[in-house]
């Protein structure tokens, strides 16, 4: 049985927010008015649960949304998410939709066997697997019947957590970060191939043949040339030309299908599931590569048992410097230096923040996934955004009281995480570490952390930036 940590009071940490404008700070030296009318960033839609959101208009400084309420900000409040942790449920065997298929390929730049499959929590509670039957535990499936791995009874899935299953012949993303120490490797391993464009299911059992059945399929994705329906849901996703490349499918977790010129709010947070394949999942690949479901820039991301959770719980996000708009240095800092080895062929966009713990208790890894970003291909007129890895920086700030003097704090790098290896930078999917928050100096309840964001930009136009956060204790 596997053992889950847990935190005694609220728990880390689900959170998203983002860094949006529509009027992009990327097109221009030149300084805006500021004006009411541009105080909108987009229309806002009601999140699935509460989000705080931060515009970062040029014009406005206003802000700080959570959920779908107007702003706490402007009447002089703080606003914090606090939610209950879940409590336990009994033993019982997921049923459909209770653990989902969240992330997987059936080919990578290794080759036909560079593969994996991640499964993720959805049931709202930490999940013990038990078979429905007397099998040995919940068998994950090619649409040939095979089982390719077996999520063992009794394993604890946390919720929001995920067990990941990797063909371990040539799966190449084993050193891809996870928990403290730990990387990306199989919880469970395979070594016989799933055919290009087959589908996966998960069933409440191992047992096989007529046991890997509907009645008993707790998930499943294929493609739309996959002829079992037992293996997929609805018509399936668009079949893939079988390149080898460095990609993945994953569930959209904004709500807006990978579009780069869809703006406003997030709606989701966590992984769509609407038994529609064809609008549920993502395709990306670290190329921007054409393979027939779908362009856009973007990084697979495998999780195990060990990974850092996106939870619901505290944190909060302030201004680096709260007596300044979000949009003004050095919030945000627009440097036109051109920088093309760096995918900065026009400068950078460096955004700053300010994160506060209030989980209840010490945190000790924190990830930043990108859910939603303007990147390659964008059209004419909207920026395309590389993140890319960033180095500490001492930067003068005023802080409350307001005009009662100046300070030099230290501003935090962030990491793009590897592998796979981003030559393009980053995009849809990818992820950053804040590499100080370690076991060995983790962030106390309470504590705050100065850390930016640096995007390259390759092409100048409105943008968007969506991240969440993953955290453990």
């Amino acid at each position: 049985m596997h053992k889950v940590v847990r935190w005694s009071t609220v728990i880390s940490l689900s959170m998203i927010f983002c860094l949006t404008v529509l009027e992009a700070g990327v097109l221009a030296k030149k300084k805006r008015k500021r004006r009411n009318s541009q105080t909108t960033v987009a229309q806002r839609s009601t999140p699935s649960s509460p989000v705080i959101l931060i515009p970062t208009s040029p014009a406005n400084d206003n802000s700080v949304f959570v959920g779908n309420s107007d702003s706490a900000k402007s009447a002089g409040k703080k606003t914090t998410n606090r939610i209950k942790s879940i409590s336990d449920t009994p033993n019982v065997t997921a049923t459909a939709g209770q653990l989902l298929i969240s992330e997987f390929r059936v080919r990578g730049p290794s080759g036909a066997n560079d593969e994996f499959i991640e499964i993720y929590n959805n049931s709202g509670a930490d999940h013990t697997v038990a078979a429905v039957d007397a099998s040995s535990g919940y068998g994950v499936a090619a649409s040939d019947g095979t089982a390719r791995c077996v999520i063992p009874n009794g394993t604890v899935i946390p919720n929001r957590g995920h067990y990941l299953c990797v063909n371990s012949v040539a799966y190449s993303l084993a050193s891809y970060p996870a928990g403290n120490g730990t990387t990306a490797t199989g919880d469970a391993t395979y070594t016989t191939d799933i055919p290009d464009n087959a589908g996966i299911a998960i069933f409440n059992n191992s047992t096989g043949g007529g046991s890997f059945s509907l009645a008993n399929r707790i998930d499943a994705v294929g493609s739309t040339s996959e002829a079992n329906t037992v293996y997929k849901e609805g018509p399936g996703y668009p079949a893939l030309t079988p390149f080898s490349i460095d990609y993945s499918f994953y569930r959209d977790n904004c709500g807006k299908s990978g579009s780069i010129t869809t703006f406003g709010l997030c709606t989701i947070n966590t992984p769509k599931d609407t038994d529609n394949n064809a609008v549920d999942f993502v395709f990306v690949d670290t190329n921007g590569t054409s393979a027939g479901a779908g362009q856009r820039l973007g990084a697979p991301g495998p999780e195990n048992l060990s990974a850092p959770i996106q939870r619901v719980a505290s944190f909060q996000l302030d201004s680096l410097d709260p007596c300044v708009g979000s949009a003004s240095p050095p919030n945000r800092v627009r440097d036109f230096t051109s920088d093309p080895a760096n995918n900065s062929t026009f400068g950078t966009l460096d955004i700053r923040k300010t994160v506060t713990n209030f989980t209840g208790g010490n945190v000790t890894r924190l990830r930043w996934r990108i859910i939603d970003i303007t990147t390659f291909p964008a059209p004419s007129g909207i920026a395309d955004l590389r993140p890319r890895t960033s180095n500490a920086v001492v930067v003068t700030v005023d802080r409350a009281p307001c005009g009662s003097g100046t300070s030099n704090v230290t501003v935090q790098g962030t990491t793009l995480e590897q592998p796979p290896s981003q030559p393009n930078g980053g995009g849809f999917n990818s992820s950053y570490s804040s590499g100080t928050v370690t076991l060995a100096t983790p962030l106390a309840n309470g504590a705050t952390l100065d850390l930016r964001f640096l995007l390259g930009i390759q092409q100048t136009g409105s943008f968007k930036f969506y991240v969440t956060v993953d955290a453990l204790p």
